[in-house]
């Protein structure tokens, strides 16, 4: 992964913070990729879209594994 720096407010990075935790992230890189990736979703493919589609259903329907589950089968 590549870090990147940005530059705040007191006030965008008080309301980054809150936000994050208000959505649940664990960080607030983790909202900002997040962000960011929504962003972008209109410069991807119609394939990936369809793929980014398809997961956001399967995890509504809770048709997902946890990740745990994936890492303990052989």
């Amino acid at each position: 992964m590549e870090t990147i720096s940005v530059k705040l407010t007191k006030e965008q990075a008080r309301r980054l913070a809150r936000a994050a935790k208000e959505e649940g992230f664990p960080s607030k890189s983790e909202f900002v990729r997040y962000a960011l990736a929504r962003a972008l979703e209109e410069r991807l493919s119609v394939e990936t879209l369809e793929e980014v589609f398809e997961a956001r259903r399967q995890i509504r329907q809770g048709r997902t594994v946890p990740l745990e589950r994936l890492l303990h089968e052989d």
